[in-house]
């Protein structure tokens, strides 16, 4: 089974570690879902499953950020660069804390993939990857490869 999810916005890309982007957008749907209900927009419900979605389906669906509106993709992102700041607060995502995530179901004891933890510095850099990704600015991969982000080692250079 694959670990690598794509990440797509118009003609860029890069490849993230399922269960790093699995954490953020676990924690990303949390952090909207905290926000007082009058200041959601009526759309929230479906960004939140959106992100719950992805957490849970890992390798098996790309992340289109096109997909989303405007609106959407702000708010998404937003929520990304909370959760990153709370994930790195704390000092990175244990096993013990995924175990008790409602979110997950029966896949909390196989969602890290054996880890026992995983540190914040590459949730952190997969967060700014995705704001960058949308705002244009992802610094292109060397030819015929792509950028591989929320690995344990942080960022590395995959392909070619």
């Amino acid at each position: 089974m694959s670990r690598t999810v794509p990440v797509i916005f118009g003609d860029a890309m890069f490849w993230a570690y399922d269960a790093a982007l699995g954490v953020l957008f676990v924690e990303a749907a949390r952090v909207g879902a905290e926000a007082p209900a009058d200041l959601r927009p009526s759309w929230w419900p479906e960004l939140e499953q959106d992100l719950r979605t992805h957490a849970l389906v890992g390798s098996s669906c790309a992340v289109l950020l096109d997909g989303f509106g405007e609106d959407r993709r702000q708010m998404l992102l937003k929520c990304v660069v909370e959760a990153a700041r709370r994930i790195e607060a704390r000092g990175g995502v244990h096993r013990a804390e995924v175990a008790t995530w409602a979110e997950l179901e029966e896949s909390a004891s196989s969602f890290l993939r054996g880890a026992e933890h995983i540190d914040a510095a590459p949730l952190v850099e997969l967060a700014e990857a995705l704001v960058d990704l949308a705002a244009g600015t992802l610094p292109p991969a060397p030819a015929e490869r792509h950028w591989y982000y929320g690995t344990p080692g942080g960022r590395i250079v995959q392909g070619g």
